[in-house]
């Protein structure tokens, strides 16, 4: 089983400086080790060893630096790996490597390097099993690994840690953690199998609070959001408050804002930003498999608004920090408000009131509860919806009658009828042609004075289409915040 693990090669380039070491002992010791117990199903990966590439296998790599007498043999040497100088050193029994600076650079972490300022790694093994800790900027947790041919298991704790020295440790790839008020703590442990890279999560977090990254500026006023047209390029769409695409909350009806929440995030109305559970199961795995899932309401409408569409484990990370502070500064009402004015229906169609005219020609409030359903049905994949559906002019029921039923704060005799009705597109027609017109929703914004919102790179903006430019002018306006409503009507009052 080969897989190219940079951690594993960084590790591996010691060997031959432990094979000069122990000079006639090296061949006893790296074959008690199984640093080449390479056949199936070993977990192996390719290093250079004197001017050619030999396959080692990891957990045997692992038990070498890990065996008896090699914290002593290292100890006060050190060698230039890919992350950076790797330092040696031995407390009693126990092996400590030190890397300090430190450079991650993975595609799934972040789009630029992690740049950790001391990471130190202590172990000490006994038969298979190694213990130790890690610690990274200030921020430690333990681990005990159980060491096999083709596998190691990692079970890990991290204590009641402070948020800030978690965000602070990773400042270089969340920037707006410098400018960012965190408090609360975060406790976590989890199971690890490599090299899979599958595990398990559970955390909790306690007194949670983001401020000073100024969300409070959407309570009110206009702004320009990029909109991915039918070429992909990202079109302008000035909206908010008073602007033509802008719907009010209580002018969207009663249907499309509780299939939104019944397609996108039942506990909307419950969690504070960010859903514990789902993160958990994020997390857990490290596999790099691209993932959707584990976004809120709230922090769908911070990745249109603030961090754009880079799928990383960075911008999951800025994310939550807007989420949060949007939830306290905004409250659920107006979150919803500008979730549903902001997001994508397919090219070209952002906004409630664009998807309500190209698809049914109709304003949001006269949706029938199947066409609101079939519209929050889309959200995960608009583009797909309009052209395999809006084009073909077969709109697919199945997703749009589960979302219906999810919709439970109507009765349920009422949504098994409607799920019955008719459910037929009708786009805009130009006028005295009769033909039908193709969605135009973009604005170009006119000229204001206007302040960026903080946390958005132009550069981002134009390398994605799912990437926002986002400027806000917020009227100083006195304004109440809403707390969590017990029930969607509660929020429309």
């Amino acid at each position: 089983m080969k897989h190219g693990t940079k951690l594993a090669a960084g590790l591996a380039i010691v060997i031959a400086a432990v094979a000069t070491c122990l000079g006639g002992a090296i061949g006893v010791t790296l074959m008690a080790s199984g640093v080449f117990s390479t056949a199936e199903p070993a977990w192996t990966t390719q290093v250079p060893m004197l001017g050619r590439s030999v396959t080692v296998n990891v957990p045997g790599v692992a038990r070498l630096l890990t065996a008896p007498g090699i914290a002593h043999v290292l100890d006060g040497r050190s060698f230039t790996a890919p992350m950076g100088r790797l330092a040696f050193r031995r407390d009693r029994h126990v092996l400590v490597i030190t890397c300090a600076p430190c450079a991650i650079q993975h595609p799934t972490v972040a789009s630029v390097p992690l740049v950790l300022t001391r990471v130190e790694l202590r172990a000490e093994r006994e038969d298979s099993k190694v213990a130790g800790q890690l610690a990274i900027d200030g921020v430690t947790a333990t681990f005990m690994a159980q060491l096999a041919a083709d596998r190691v298991r990692i079970q890990w704790q991290l204590p009641e840690t402070e948020v800030a020295a978690v965000y602070r440790a990773l400042a270089t790839i969340v920037p707006d953690a410098r400018s960012a008020r965190i408090k609360g703590t975060l406790h976590a442990q989890g199971v690890l199998d490599l090299p899979s890279r599958k595990g398990s999560l559970v955390f909790g977090v306690d007194s949670l609070e983001v401020g000073g990254l100024g969300t409070e500026a959407l309570q009110f006023g206009w702004f320009r959001i990029a909109c991915a047209g039918t070429s992909g390029a990202a079109l302008t769409i000035v909206t908010g408050d008073g602007e033509t695409p802008w719907v009010a909350l209580d002018r969207l009806g009663a249907y499309l804002p509780a299939a939104a929440i019944a397609a996108e995030d039942q506990r909307f109305l419950e969690h504070s930003g960010i859903d514990a559970t789902e993160l958990a199961a994020l997390f857990a795995d490290v596999d790099g498999a691209p993932r959707r899932g584990a976004s809120t309401l709230t922090q769908q409408l911070a990745r249109a608004l603030y961090t754009g569409g880079e799928r990383t484990a960075a911008r999951k990370l800025r994310e939550l920090l807007y989420a949060l502070e949007m939830e306290r500064t905004l409250g659920k009402a107006r979150v919803l408000e500008l979730y549903l004015n902001t997001v994508h229906w397919g090219p070209g169609i952002c906004g409630a009131r664009a998807a309500a005219r190209s698809y049914f020609n109709k304003t949001p409030a006269r949706l029938t509860p199947i066409e609101a359903a079939w519209l929050a049905g889309i959200l995960r994949h608009p583009h797909t919806a309009f052209a395999e559906q809006f084009v073909a002019r077969t709109p697919e029921r199945k997703h749009a009658v589960w979302v219906l039923q999810q919709m439970r704060e109507f009765p349920r005799g009422d949504r098994r009828r409607w799920a019955s009705e008719p459910l037929s597109f009708t786009a805009p027609r130009s006028p005295g042609s009769g033909k039908a017109r193709p969605p135009v929703v973009a604005a170009v914004a006119p000229a204001r004075s206007s302040a960026k919102v903080s946390g958005e790179s132009e550069a981002n903006a134009a390398s994605s289409p799912s990437a926002s430019t986002t400027t806000i002018v917020a009227p100083k306006r006195d304004s109440v915040l809403l707390t969590a409503p017990k029930d969607l009507h509660a929020i429309r009052r």
